[in-house]
Order: C-alpha cells, then structure tokens, then sequence
C-alpha cells in the first residue's frame, strides 16, 4: 500500500471513528432524556443538557474534518459519497441531539406524573426510537447495507407508533385531571420522539447512498378522487392522473354513494379517446373506497367536502376543488371537464413534486 494510500484510509478511519463517538453520545442524551420525562427527574434532565455542547462540538469537528477529507484528496466515486453521506449526518446527528434538549427543557417543566397510558407510549416510542436510531448510525459506521434495510423498517414502525399515542394523549386530556401544561410537554415529547424516528430512516438512506450509490426513490402517493355518486367527476379525475402521471402511485375514486352505473358521457368520452377501463369497472362507494389497506396520503373532494364523512387520518391531507370557480356547471362538455381535471391535477402534482 502506498504513503497516500495508508493516509487516505487512516484520514477516512478517523472520520469514522468521530462519527461513532458523536452517535454513540447521540444515543445516550436521548436515552437520558427520555428517562428524565419518566421518572421527572430535573436533576438527570440538567446533567443531560450540559452534555448537548460536546455533541455540538463534536459535530463541528466532523464538518471540518470532511472538508479538510475533501480539499487534501480530492476523492471521488465511493469515498465522496462517504463524506458527503457524513456531512449530511453531522446535521442529522446536531438535530436529534436538539430534540434530546427540547425533552430535558420539557422534563424539567412536568409538575405532576402523567397518566399511565401517555407514560407508556413516551417509554415505548422512546425505546424504539432509540433502538432504531442506534441500529442505523452502527450500520452506517459498519458500511453494512443489510443492517441500514432492517433500520430502516424500524423506524418507519417507530414513526407509526405517533398517531396512536396521540390518540391516547387526547383520551387522557378528556378523562384524567393532569394539568394543560403537562399534556402539551407530553405532546411534544411524542413528536420529538417521532422526528427521531425519522431521521434514523434518514441515516438509513444515507448508508445505502454512501455504500451502494443507490439513492432515495421518488415518493409514491395514494390519492382518491370523490364526488357524489362517482357517476362522472370522480373517475374522470382518475384517469386525467393516470393519463398525465402514471407513476405517481396508486389513484382510486369514489362517490359519496355508489350510482348505478357511470354516466354514459364518461364511458363515450373513453372511447373515443381510446381509454380502456378495467373489465368489471363500477362506481363505488366511499366508505368501500377507504376499506383497502392503507392510509390515503391526499383525499380530493369534487364539489363535496369528503372530511365530514370520515375521521381524517394524521397523515391525510383533505382537497375540495370547486370547478364552478373554472367555469364548469352540470351543462358542460365532457372534454372541458377534463381539461379543467387536467390542469388541477398538473398542479397538484407539481406541488407534491411528482413528474409527469
């Protein structure tokens, strides 16, 4: 092995070794954090805060000793992915170690103990949090792709745990007698621990991109159109998205009440446009739209407001388009009604960053 060779693999093996001890300190503060909430203990809610500066600090000297990586090699192909998958890390590992600060600040506030069900989803989310944070970061130290995969559905199952325990938040702020003050310091452990959830699926990524090369994949929506009585608007909408964004993910309709049959302007439109529809292809309901696996992430109402019908999920968003505003009434063309489709689902698309 050459000068430069041994100077360059010791240089990427100090980095490494930075990168672990920072992580490693990481994990402890949001572990003590964590337990400060539990046992609301000030005194280790105090002690943890302090130790914040030397993970600031910490992170600082891995910045610089990237740059200083880059500007003494020059590296290029897997050796700068590595150091730019380590920059992206120091901000990662900055941030988490904030919300392990935000926790103590929180901990040191709680007057009285908190009911049990919120103290057992704080304990939970923060130990599968931690878990999968500490398994990324070691995978990532390790260079080991498979670990960063399993991580990886970790935290995505950590992050999940959130709109449960929110739940379980609002049904002790209804039934127990715990000040305001201490559900909302509650609240927003949950979601700090839910952040930490996420960032370890963010070093995941990282691990992939700086061992594999493989990048981040496109997101995926699931998005349902509802009107009515999915007669026409609806799965006019549908196919106006599957026509002009076939990969943006899965997209249905539906109508607030099935009708017979789809209104016949909809099935000439198609054929003369050569749009095949399904075989067996139906109007259907709202309520069997929404019973077919997982959340939808965008729920878009044609003329009627779809979130008085259902209980709106955390993560789903809720549209009304209202095509009166475009000059659309029941007297309309078929192919002005979709031109209008068209243009609204263009920028609906472009905001959520979907290409055509």
């Amino acid at each position: 092995m050459s000068l430069y060779e041994e100077r360059l693999n010791s240089d990427l093996q100090t980095i490494r070794s930075r990168l672990e001890a920072v992580a490693l300190q990481v994990e402890d503060n949001l572990r003590h954090a964590v337990q400060s909430v539990l046992d609301l203990d000030p005194r280790l809610a105090n002690e943890t805060l302090i130790k914040d500066r030397n993970i600031n600090q910490g992170t600082r000297d891995l910045d610089h000793r990237c740059h200083l990586f880059v500007a003494r090699h020059l590296p290029s192909g897997s050796h700068l992915r590595f150091i730019s998958a380590v920059l992206r890390l120091a901000v990662a590992l900055e941030r988490v170690g904030d919300y392990s600060v935000a926790i103590c600040r929180v901990a040191r506030q709680i007057e009285s103990p908190l009911p049990d069900t919120v103290r057992h989803n704080i304990e939970m989310m923060g130990r599968h949090a931690g878990k999968a944070l500490g398994t990324a970061l070691a995978g990532f130290v390790a260079a080991n792709p498979d670990s960063a995969r399993v991580s990886r559905g970790m935290a995505t199952q950590a992050a999940d745990i959130y709109p449960y325990a929110l739940e379980g938040l609002i049904s002790a702020a209804d039934s127990d007698r715990t000040p305001a003050r201490d559900l909302f310091g509650a609240l927003l452990v949950l979601r700090l621990l839910q952040r930490t959830a996420e960032q370890a699926e963010n070093v995941c990524v990282q691990t992939l991109f700086a061992v594999k090369g493989q990048r981040k994949k496109e997101k995926r929506y699931r998005i349902l159109f509802v009107d009515r009585d999915h007669g026409l608007l609806a799965r006019l909408a549908e196919v106006a998205l599957s026509e002009s964004h076939p990969h943006a993910g899965r997209v249905g309709s539906a109508g607030l009440e099935a009708a017979p049959a789809f209104d016949p302007r909809l099935l000439d439109f198609c054929r003369r446009r050569g749009i095949a529809l399904p075989d067996g292809d139906a109007p259907r309901s709202f309520a069997e739209a929404l019973d077919v696996g997982p959340h939808y992430h965008v729920v878009v109402g044609l003329g009627v407001d779809p979130s008085r019908h259902f209980d709106v999920p955390y993560r789903t968003a809720v549209l009304q388009w209202d095509l009166a505003e475009d000059g659309i009434t029941t007297e309309s063309a078929v192919e002005d009604v979709y031109r209008t489709l068209m243009d609204r689902v263009r920028g609906l698309m472009a905001t959520l960053g979907v290409r055509d």
